[in-house]
């Protein structure tokens, strides 16, 4: 077989560093695409056909209405059947105080609530109420409803409650600057990544050889010949730690310049795509709308069965045939493979928009990326690699929850037994370990999707050989983005709970009418980090992608355009390889 054939046959065989590959991947994402995984996107297609066969039957045989309507003491529900006018139920009992009186022993449905002018229902004299919910008579006296959740501790509730929505203006402006404080701290990233890496590197170095000396000068003054050793060996380890420290920054130099250049690379992407901060808000609000579906369907299943009085109380029970508990467990799993999907989609549209952008940046000018056009290669291309990698990770969460339930019945069941203890958590954490490299890989294995057009398992195997080839520089940039991610998160969330602390406090409109700031300086704490958490997951998307985009380019050396920042390095890498 000639060169040129065996080139055809195999385009998409694992490269070795610093070899030319097939010349389609230099110039960035396969425009030729084909379809990937047709059978899991057709397992895929049935079980979104599955789905709206389950929404069917629960909304046909489902009522979720008889569910709400309270029993009466003669097990008729208020509403339906013999009391079919009657729809609230009234608890003349209910304002006794007294411990042995069972409040639900007589009970009557009512067309209308009732007051204390009225006569009396089963020898108990009634009481001023009004419906709540629609379904129950409950008191309206003021001091019964006050003695009632100052039992219940809920005035201390109600009074938070009403922080929040006196505070509304300051939890407007804590949305505006948490979006300010992200995109400020994108361009310090963007500016100052390099100079931050390095002082924190250079710090560290310095603080070790200074808790050295310290324990090293604590060692001559000592007296005592136990703390002579003691504070010897802390020396010599804390000064080890220090040169091993240096001598692996001395050995990873490249791999750390290179790993803040894809760094800095990809906060420039952010900026130039301003847009693709819309893919994580529009990927919530469309998740929110599918749970709201879920949950609705969740409720007319639940509702399918024969109900019954639940112990004598106003309350409904269902009791379930095998039909409607398959029913559950199918929209139980449907619950988390759709929502892995979605985060599938997410992961795979901002890759290919960065890969897009890297491979038609250059020196003179920023590239351009189209998260039209990656949505529209997810949907017609890849939508079985995208459904298959988010079944894996639907499987990885049930066999987690499974032995979690497992491990909780076995430590209850038996007496305590420490080496099963220790079976069960390495056990656990094994599971955790595997499932986190699982999260990992797919996440890569989308970016190869993105670049290659290839299946989901070649995609996973080039994504493993690409990160085994190159696993100083994955680890570095992983560790960087991770640390900015982190620390920006946090950054941003207290600087925008100070300033919403001093507004709280200090703006007269809004301190007179608030209980206690504690609450919403809370609430404005958690609005920006959620916000930051949308900014910087796409920052940490993007650092992956363009690190991948980088490695390619670099293992290809064909291409000619690519971010102004990562040019150095591979004209570098040409420069070695040609020597």
């Amino acid at each position: 077989m000639t060169s040129e054939n065996k080139e055809d046959s195999a385009p998409e065989s694992i490269f070795e560093k610093g070899e030319v590959t097939d010349s389609k991947y230099a110039h960035g994402p396969v425009e030729d695409r084909s379809c990937t995984d047709i059978i899991c996107c057709l397992v895929f297609v049935a079980f979104i056909a599955g789905m709206v066969y389950v929404t069917c039957v629960a909304f046909t045989k489902g009522e979720p209405v008889r569910l709400l309507a309270p029993y009466a003491s003669d097990n008729q529900q208020c509403g339906f059947d013999s009391h079919k006018s009657e729809d609230y139920l009234f608890i003349p009992r209910l304002m006794d105080m007294s411990l042995n009186v069972k409040i639900f022993e007589k009970t009557s449905c009512v067309s209308e609530c009732p007051s204390s002018d009225k006569g009396n229902f089963h020898n108990s004299p009634p009481y001023n109420s009004e419906p709540f919910f629609g379904r129950y008579c409950l008191p309206n006296a003021k001091d019964a409803i006050k003695k009632f959740f100052d039992a219940a501790g809920a005035d201390k509730v109600g009074q938070y409650l009403s922080d929040l929505y006196s505070a509304w203006k300051v939890l407007l402006l804590a949305i505006l600057f948490g979006f300010v404080f992200s995109l400020v701290y994108m361009v310090l990233v963007r500016c100052c990544a390099k100079v931050l890496v390095w002082v924190t590197l250079l710090a560290f170095i310095v603080l070790l050889a200074v808790m050295g000396y310290l324990f090293f000068k604590e060692y001559r003054d000592a007296v005592d010949e136990g703390d002579e050793l003691n504070y010897l060996v802390l020396a010599i380890l804390f000064w080890s730690f220090d040169g091993l420290f240096l001598l692996m920054i001395f050995c990873c130099y490249d791999d750390i310049q290179t790993a803040l250049a894809v760094i800095t690379a990809a906060a420039r992407f952010v900026f130039s795509n301003f847009f693709i901060l819309l893919v994580p808000i529009i990927a919530i609000i469309v998740t929110c709308a599918y749970i709201a579906y879920w949950i609705a369907t969740i409720v007319f299943i639940y509702s399918i069965g024969d109900k019954t009085q639940y112990n004598n109380t106003p309350f409904s029970s269902v009791e379930w045939d095998s039909t409607t508990n398959n029913l559950w467990y199918y929209q139980l799993v449907a619950l988390v493979w759709i929502i892995a999907f979605f985060i599938s989609v997410l992961q795979f549209v901002i890759a290919a928009t960065a890969a897009q952008w890297y491979f038609s940046s250059n020196s003179d000018q920023s590239g351009s990326g189209s998260l039209c056009k990656s949505l529209y290669w997810a949907v017609r291309y890849h939508l079985g690699s995208l459904g298959f990698g988010s079944l894996i990770l639907t499987i990885v969460v049930f066999v987690r929850f499974i032995f979690e339930y497992m491990k909780k019945k076995v430590e209850k069941g038996g007496p305590s037994n420490k080496f099963t203890k220790c079976l069960l958590s390495c056990a656990s954490c094994c599971l955790k370990c595997i499932g986190e490299c699982i999260l990992f890989l797919t996440k890569n294995a989308y970016i190869q999707i993105a670049i290659r057009s290839i299946c989901f398992c070649c995609a996973a195997r080039e994504a493993f050989r690409l990160v085994l080839r190159n696993a100083t520089k994955f680890a570095l940039v992983n560790a960087f983005g991770g640390i900015f991610t982190f620390f920006g998160k946090l950054l941003v969330g207290v600087l925008t709970a100070f300033i919403c602390w001093y507004l709280l406090t200090e703006w007269e409109s809004v301190k007179d009418s608030i209980y206690s700031p504690i609450l919403p300086t809370i609430a404005c704490f958690l609005i920006a980090y959620i916000l930051a958490n949308l900014f910087l997951t796409v920052y940490d998307l993007a650092c992956s992608a363009v690190l991948q985009c980088f490695l390619v380019d670099e293992e290809t050396s064909g291409g000619s355009n690519r971010p102004k920042e990562l040019e150095p390095y591979i004209q570098g890498f040409k420069s070695g390889k040609k020597a």
